[in-house]
Formats: C-alpha cells, structure tokens, sequence
C-alpha cells in the first residue's frame, strides 16, 4: 500500500547569493513549510512587514537573492518499497534538488507537483538542500534570451511560470520571491499508484453516470502485472480489469437516483464520495477518494438575432450571474487557511454572488478553496495563468505550459462548482487594441497556447467542461474580443461610470471602480502626520497608473474633490459604491439580453486603494453593501433613460415576480409626490413600471424614492454636488449585549447613504447593514458585532455617522487624468 509521510514542519533558510543586507549575510532562519522567504524573514524579525509603509521597496532585494531551504528527511521503514519519492506539490519556482549533497532534479514551475527519487531513505535519514534562483535576475535573464514582448505591468512575469502578480499589478504590490508554498511529503510504494482520477459526473435521466478516466504509474516490476480499478460510489461499484502495461484506464459507473448537486438558492449541494481503490492479486496498493456532484448545468453560447449570447443554464433554467473576480488572498499565499478560503466564501455569497472567477494573474488555487465553492454551491470560473501580456511559446516554455494544465486540470475537473476553462485574461484583447501584430515584430505571445495547446488538453481531460479562448472573448481567433454584442466583455470606461449606459453587452466578466480600503486598514497601514491623496504613504498603496486622478476625475463630476482629507476618503469610498451599484443595476435592467456580471474585484492581498469590495483586513467597504443591495435575487432601480426617469424591477428568480413599489418624489428634502404601482416581472427578466406623473424630468434639488419592503432605490435629478442636503439631522439610541451593539437612528431630515464606519469605534466590528437613505421620520436599526461593546456609546456613533453630501471645501487645482497626461508630456519634452 502507498503511504505517505509529511514533511511540513519548519525547515532551515538562508540566502545564498545577492544583495543581502549585513544583518542578513550569513544568518539562519527557520522557515515554516509550506511558506515563503518573505514569510519566514518577517517572523524572525529580519525584515519589517513588507505591505507596511514604504517597506514593498526595502525587501525589494529578496527577490535578487538565491535562497537555500535545508531539512534532514526521515528514514522510512518500508524496505519492501520499489519507489520512495519526495513530492512537492508547490515550489516557487526555480528549483534543484540536493539528497546528501547529490543532485536529483531541477523545477522550473511554480503550478505543478514534482516528484524526486529518494531510495536513500529506506536505509535510513538523509540531508535534503533545495536552492532557489532569485526571480528577478532569472526572468531579467529569459527576457534577453527570447527578447522583450509587451506586458501591461511587469516585462518579467511572461517569462517564469510564477504567479505573475508577485511582480506587481495595478492593485497590489512587487514582492517576488521564493519558497515552498505547498505540502511536502515521502510517498513509498510498489507495482503501482493512482497518479491522476478524472471522474465526470452526469445525470441520465434519474440516475448518475460516473466517466471514470485515471492515469497510473507502473514501477518495473509492475509493468508486466495485472491490475484492478475498483470504482465505488455508496453501494454502486465497479471492478475495472487493467491488462499488463496499460496505464490509462477508462470506465463507467452508474449511480441509481442520487441526490443532486445545485449552484446555492436553486437545492442543496449534494456531494457523492467516490473512492478509487488499485488492486493488484487482492492487494490495495493506492487509495484515492474524490468528491463528486450530479448536476445538470451547461454554459449556452447560441447566435442569435443580437449575436451570440452567454449564459449558465442550470436544469433547463437561466442562471443570472452575479460574481466577483478572485485574486490571490495574501501576498504571501502559502498562509491562506482551509478556514480563511471558507470564510471569503461565505463573504462573497454573503454579498449575493453565485459565482468565483479565478483571475489568471495568480494560481490555480488550493483544492480547499474549490471544496469550499462545491460545499457552498459556488460556481467557479477559472482562468488558466496568463494575463495581460504576450508570452513566449519557445521550449522548454511551451511544454512546461502543457504539463502544468494537464496536472491542474486533472486535479480540479472533479468538482462540481467548476463551471469553464478560460485561456487567458484580456491577452486576445490586448492583441487587437495595441496591435501586437506589429509591435511584435513576429515574436510568440501566446496563441498557440490558447487555440492549440489548452483547447486540446481539455478534450482530451476534461471534454464535457466549457472552454473558452479569452475573457473577453467574442467566441474566435479574428472577431473583436470585446464585442459587447457577442459573449462576454470587459467594460472599463475611461470616464464617468455612466458611460455603462452607452453598451448593452451579453456578459460583463470584469468592470468596476477603485476605493480606498476601511479607513482603520489605512491607518494600519500607513503612518504619516498628514495624509492626503497624494502624500507618499497614500500613493504608496495606489498602484494603478492614473488610479487616483481617477477617482478625482468622476468625484469632481458628482461630488466636487474635498480639500479635507477625511472627507475626501468618505467620498471616494462612496464615489466606488456608486459606480459600482449603478454598473450592477444597468447590467440587470438588460435581462434576458445581458446573462451576468462578474465585479472586479471580491478580494484584496494587502492594505490598497484598489477595487476589492473587502479589504485585507476582512472589513467590508462601503461598496460592498452597495453590491448585496443590487446582487438580491429581485430588485427595483430607478434609472435616467432618454425619455426621463424610469423604473425598473428585475427578477432573476424561477418565478414571477408580482410587487407593490412605493414611489416619492422629494424636492430638497420635503415630499411632493407619492404613488404606489403594481409590477409584475416574468421569471428571468427586467421591466420597466410605468411612473406615470412622478416619472416626470426632476430638477436638481428633486429625486425620486422606490421602496418595495427592504429594497429601496434612490434617483437625484442630478448630480450630489448639485443637491441641496440640509445639514444631517438624527437622533441615536444604542443598545448592547456582550457581543453586539443595536444602533436605532431616527432621521430628522433627509440622509442620504447613511453609513457607519464601525471600525473607527472597535477594530473588529462589522455592520450587518450600511448606506441607506432614510427619509425624515422614519428609523433604521444597525446590528454591529464585535467583541468591544463598551465603546459604542450614542454620542460616539453620532460622531462617526457619514451620509451622502457635496465636498465641503472643493479643490479647484485637484489633479485628474488630463493633468497627468499633460505632466508626462511636459517630462517628455524635456527629455527630449
């Protein structure tokens, strides 16, 4: 029988070769495996937390460094083992491999599992050395072998099979490094083992079918043995014969009447164990067991008079798809936990998403973050690992692509939440709008990974599954990737987030606007006498090229910029839960037509201005309230259309939708209307309610109020700095118990997005509601969880509350885009 023997434990870590400062040269770390450099240096207090301050740029000479890993193995009493191997399931990334100072092997991928021969230890331990080439110089290195090609943030990452953010990206730091980011272990066996079990799980009428395709590993002696499959799911099983030499085995097994697997909100998420056991003369020699789901779930690309639309169908039934785009949890991604992966998950289906995309700038994620999806009826998008930039095709390049998506795709098809293969992220895209055709001057980039390499791994492993070229992607080699009117899009618009209005696409897999994180994040983070949006420790945690001149730009549009710091952090937060929401609402207002939105993005690596809607710390930011609001199965919004105000109910249930919505028109703050209308929405689909006489055009000081039980959605006439808010007017009650607060606060006059940073009061409160208009007389209860009740008194919480406002104090000489523009022309010109 196989057995395995963990080698997690803290391991010996020292630098080799590089700039290594002086307190570093010649020292010995423990370093925790799995973990990393910058892991194992901070918690020995050699070098500060990388994400504080300006501290990204002070280890920034980690990545320059080569690093040694050492460790004694353990003898393993298994004299009767043909085979004893050392697994890696994750080294990062340019690798080899000493046993008693004798080389066994060299790794030159971050994605796959490696395995090496050590025979040493059926006699007894042996001293094991793993070195690590520093990043930075070895993709310095290939980039001059195969010559520079275009990548929108590092010209390095194209170049290695590592996780290409760790070279930075528009929302999170460069902090290459190195490690051993996933489990280490002895694996002793003999005749045979079980190396990959590619299960596909399918209904046929009542019943289940198990597709069993499974790939061996023979030792020598065993390639003359015959050999037995058995294949059990409850008391369904199956024996499958394996002749001498065979060492890919096909099979089926029925399953009668299983209970079945459902995306969350549509029936319980069912999960059948299949067990995999590899005889050989009545002897186990290889156990595996695989969780399973039967669904009957499909990815419909059909033409139609429009173009090509895309959806999820689910039993027959549209799915409208409400995601969130995933980046990898930490920097330093070894330390993300099976609890951490189930609570983000919980979060995002919290927030009212049914569906993860995992963006192909990081990894292929650790099999607890899809076993959480499949427990949670979260479907998953996920991207093979390009993005963003033209990659090399030359060997050994092209064939280490080929085997790590056939290790990561044979590891991930059995999970029922797994929905589609995408190819890339915007790299088809990117070949168009930058005419890489001529930039590259017939260099590789990429596309015989994504129309030959990939799509033929997926036939041959994974063939039922849903494959696509791109995100975006319109279906083709030639076509427009981002044709709104075919497949699925992304929209960032340069300007104001009304722009949305301009497109009517079939699926939106990425948009979304930057806001800062919980201000106690920030302060976390960033120590400074007197920030400011372009002070040093703030631009420090702003990494996209013109982000914050952007969100200055569409804040002057509807806020004016504040001159104060604090309220111009309110307001960005706000100004992102705006456009935000307003992108959702438009999206949802086209169903059938539009079929889903996946907002960039759910989740941030380190304390950022970014589009995360949680931050680092776990503290929902205002837009992600906003984002629940517009994610809830039904809906009203109210809306500017051509003809004038509109109202809209969309309903992405299975069922009609019948309501009564509550419709006020207030002019500055005081009610002259009041209508209550009746709507009917079909299953799966978005009307507009008539308005009658309130639907007429509102002025500037007016807006408009839909309220059908808890949805609420607000219209102004205009746009905030334009709207005459009296000054806010409320009173407080606050009510606690040993772990949470009741906060009531009964409006005097209008307040409008009434939010309460909770966190300013005890770091680890949450609110279980934000941004909410209430009109004067009526009364809303917060319920704040945290572990400090004592310092949410009533006149703390009146202290804290923000509502919705024009700046105060607007800063005629704020920087925006058009500035930038004009100041890198200026260098330019200089320059030249």
């Amino acid at each position: 029988m196989l057995t395995r023997h963990s080698v997690d434990q803290t391991w010996r870590l020292r630098p080799l070769a590089g700039p290594v400062p002086d307190d570093v040269v010649g020292h010995e770390f423990p370093a925790p495996v799995p973990g990393d450099v910058h892991t194992a240096l901070r918690e020995a207090g050699a070098i500060p937390d990388p994400v504080v301050d300006d501290n990204e740029r002070i280890v920034s000479w980690i990545g320059r460094t080569d690093w040694e890993y050492a460790t004694t193995l353990p003898a393993i009493p298994r004299p009767d083992a043909e085979r004893v191997e050392l697994v890696f399931f994750g080294v990062d990334t340019l690798a080899e491999v000493f046993i008693d100072e004798s080389p066994r092997g060299r790794s030159r991928n971050m994605h796959r599992t490696w395995r090496v021969d050590v025979p040493e230890l059926r006699r007894g331990r042996a001293d094991l050395r793993l070195t690590l080439q520093a990043p930075v110089p070895a993709g310095e290195r290939e980039r001059d072998r195969l010559g520079a090609r275009p990548s929108a943030f590092s010209p390095l990452a194209p170049f290695l099979r590592k996780k290409a953010c760790d070279f930075g990206w528009d929302w999170g730091p460069a902090l290459p490094g190195a490690g051993i980011w996933r489990a280490v272990e002895i694996q002793a066996w003999s005749t045979a083992r079980l190396d990959a079990v590619r299960p596909t799980a399918s209904l046929r009428g009542e019943d289940g079918l198990v597709d069993l395709d499974i790939d061996l590993v023979r030792t020598r002696q065993g390639r003359n043995r015959n050999l037995v499959i058995e294949a059990r799911v409850g008391a369904s099983v199956i024996d499958i014969p394996v002749a001498p030499g065979v060492d890919r085995v096909r099979g089926s097994l029925t399953v009668p009447r299983p209970a079945r697997w459902w995306p969350a909100g549509l029936g319980e998420q069912a999960l059948h164990e299949l067990t995999i056991r590899l005889r050989c003369d009545g002897e186990v020699l290889d156990e595996r067991a695989v969780a399973i789901g039967f669904r009957d779930l499909v990815v419909e690309q059909r033409p139609d008079a429009d173009g090509v639309g895309f959806r999820v169908v689910v039993d027959g039934e549209p799915m409208f798809i409400r995601g969130f785009n995933w980046i990898p949890d930490d920097t330093s991604i070894s330390t993300v936990t099976p609890a951490d992966y189930r609570r983000r998950i919980a979060q995002a289906q919290e927030l009212g998403a049914n569906l993860i995309r995992v963006w192909g700038g990081g990894v292929f994620e650790d099999d607890e973050f899809y076993r959480a999806c499949d427990e949670a009826g979260m479907l998953v998008w996920q991207d093979f690992l390009f993005a963003c930039a033209a990659y090399p095709e030359e060997e050994p390049f092209a064939a280490e692509v080929e085997a790590e998506a056939r290790d990561n795709v044979s590891r991930l098809m059995s999970h029922p939440s797994l929905v589609l293969w995408n190819a890339n992220n915007e790299n088809l895209w990117f070949w168009f709008v930058q005419d890489w055709e001529r930039v590259l001057e017939g260099k590789t980039w990429g596309d015989r990974f994504y129309f030959d390499i990939l799509p033929r791994v997926i036939a041959d492993l994974d063939p039922t599954r849903t494959y696509l070229f791109g995100s975006p992607s319109s279906g083709g080699r030639w076509e427009d990737p981002n044709d709104p009117t075919r497949g699925v899009v992304h929209l960032w618009v340069p300007g104001d987030y009304r722009e949305y209005d301009q497109t009517r696409p079939r699926f939106v897999s990425e948009f979304g606007f930057q806001g800062p994180p919980a201000r106690a994040t920030f302060d976390a983070a960033v120590h400074e006498d007197a920030p400011a949006p372009f002070s040093p420790g703030t631009i420090q945690r702003q990494k996209a090229e013109g982000g914050t001149e952007r969100i200055n730009d569409v804040l002057e549009i509807h806020f004016g910029v504040p001159t104060d710091f604090d309220e111009w952090y309110w307001l960005a937060q706000l100004n992102q839960a705006r456009a935000v929401r307003f992108g959702v609402e438009r999206f949802r207002t086209l169903e059938p037509y539009c079929a889903g939105t996946v907002i960039w993005q759910l989740n941030d690596c380190w304390p950022s201005l970014s589009w995360s809607v949680i931050d680092v710390a776990d503290r929902w930011k205002p837009v992600a309230y906003a984002v629940r609001e517009a994610y809830g199965d039904q809906i009203v919004v109210l809306r500017h259309e051509d003809d004038g105000p509109a109202l809209f109910a969309c309903n992405s249930t299975a069922a009609a939708w019948e309501s009564e919505i509550e419709v006020q028109r207030l002019r500055r703050g005081g009610r002259v209307g009041r209508e209550v209308v009746r709507a009917v929405a079909p299953a799966h689909s978005a009307i507009r309610v008539d308005l009658a006489a309130l639907g007429d055009d509102l002025g500037t000081d007016e807006l408009l109020v839909a309220t059908v039980g808890s949805r609420r959605s607000v219209l102004l006439g205009g746009v905030d700095r334009d709207y005459p808010d009296d000054a806010p007017a409320f009173e407080v009650e606050v009510g606690a118990d040993a772990a949470s607060v009741t906060v009531v606060i009964t409006a005097q006059s209008l307040l409008r997005d009434t939010f309460l940073p909770v966190d300013a009061l005890a770091a680890d409160a949450h609110a279980d509601k934000n941004l909410l208009t209430l009109l004067p007389g009526e009364s809303a209860t917060w319920t704040i969880r945290t572990a400090h009740p004592a310092a949410f008194t009533a006149e703390a919480v009146r202290a804290i509350v923000q509502t919705a406002h024009a700046a105060t104090m607007r800063d005629g000489s704020y920087r925006g885009l058009a500035q930038l523009e004009a100041e890198k022309a200026a260098r330019a010109a200089r320059v030249a």
